[in-house]
């Protein structure tokens, strides 16, 4: 293609979600299962109140100035740390401010990968895992999240810098979660590797997990010089703040000399990338955090018991007409499982054929409970049980 660099992929782009997204939209009889966002009971964008009301008292000046750094404010950078490490890890971190946690995973994949570089992620997953892969012309590896054999085998087939993505707890779409032991052995494998590791948690979805899902978290502590742990955390999900494009990358490695460098590499990134964040968002999420902490944790507690009501419903009802679905540990989605993609492909017509629009994922059919009233999940499964 003229006038783009030499390995651009001219594949035309199609985002599928968006575009079944967007039939739903258009449906007046929709039952709309695609979202990757909360709804209320109402079918409205759940919000925060403490989170808006807050927002309210920024002044438009600081609201419409540039935040202080490519790499984030300060204030936001420290709370946002304190937040996601919850006092779990006492290894050596640094944290840089991400548009987003997709910002997140991109900042650590072009930190640390070179072209031809493996990137391995789960085989049923995010899709824009393979996005970024294909955009940075990386091998894509995948492996079966429920299969620690299956992953330490890819794992061992990889020459050169093993490069991991694990998504978990609330695993997308999966709901998948690995438990506290499962934790154990694979930091256990990646230490016995006598090459560089980088392990990169995706925990998006973390805070609507249950039990305490951060009890991995102090295994960090013990790692080995070779592994370089990063944690992608998004405020879209664990704030509902899904537009303002917030997140943040934390670093964790026992050399705390290379995080200063890592992270000013990251904060060169930054500034050649998105040059500057959303500075009204970070002083926001910054004060909530300090200022408004018990409404904030009361009112999430209060969002997943709402999303936990739907998906112990759901997946009740699946198992009552044997409608299967892969084992969710919790979170936005469930999924149906398929060996066929193509059959796949033709139930998932079906259901939009009969107004339940829900999204393809490899080997599954995604369905967003999260933006589902409970009212109509009442059912669901059997509707869809019916139609497939």
């Amino acid at each position: 293609m003229k006038f783009v660099r030499k390995k651009e992929n001219t594949e035309r782009y199609v985002d599928t979600i968006f575009s079944v997204v967007n039939a739903a939209k258009a449906d007046p009889l929709a039952i709309n299962a695609t979202a990757g966002c909360l709804y209320d009971e109402e079918g409205k964008l759940l919000t925060f109140k403490c989170v808006y009301d807050a927002e309210k008292t920024i002044q438009p000046a600081k609201r419409a100035a540039y935040a202080s750094s490519p790499s984030g404010n300060a204030d936001y950078i420290d709370t946002i740390s304190k937040f996601v490490l919850d006092g779990r890890v006492k290894n050596h971190h640094r944290a840089i401010a991400t548009p987003g946690g997709t910002g997140a995973i991109a900042t650590a994949v072009t930190s640390c990968l070179d072209e031809g570089d493996t990137i391995l992620y789960p085989q049923i997953a995010w899709g824009n895992y393979k996005v970024i892969a294909a955009e940075h012309n990386l091998r894509s590896l995948t492996y079966d999240v429920y299969d620690l054999g299956d992953l330490f085998e890819k794992i061992d087939s990889i020459d050169g810098k093993v490069f991991l993505i694990i998504n978990s707890p609330c695993q997308n779409p999966l709901g998948q979660a690995y438990s506290y032991e499962e934790w154990k052995k694979i930091i256990g494998k990646l230490d016995s590797l006598d090459k560089e590791v980088v392990l990169l948690c995706d925990i998006a979805y973390i805070d609507y997990a249950d039990g305490d899902p951060k009890a991995y978290f102090p295994l960090f502590d013990s790692i080995g010089d070779h592994i370089l742990v990063l944690l992608c955390a998004s405020c879209s999900k664990a704030f509902s703040y899904y537009g303002q494009r917030l997140g943040a990358l934390i670093a964790v490695n026992n050399d705390e000399e290379f995080l200063d460098h890592y992270i000013n590499l990251c904060s060169r990134l930054a500034r050649a990338t998105w040059s500057n964040l959303n500075n009204a968002a970070m002083i926001n999420i910054a004060q909530v955090l300090s200022e408004h902490r018990k409404e904030y944790d009361e009112e999430l507690l209060a969002a997943k018991k709402m999303l936990k009501e739907r998906t112990d419903l759901f997946i009740g009802q699946a198992k009552e007409c044997a409608l299967e679905l892969y084992t969710s540990c919790g979170g936005f989605f469930v999924t149906i499982a398929y060996d066929d993609n193509k059959k796949r492909d033709e139930d998932h017509q079906k259901l939009i054929d009969h107004h339940i629009y829900t999204i393809k994922v490899n080997k599954g059919i995604r369905v967003g409970l999260c933006s589902v009233p409970l009212k109509t999940v009442d059912g669901l499964a059997y509707k869809i049980k019916e139609l497939i």
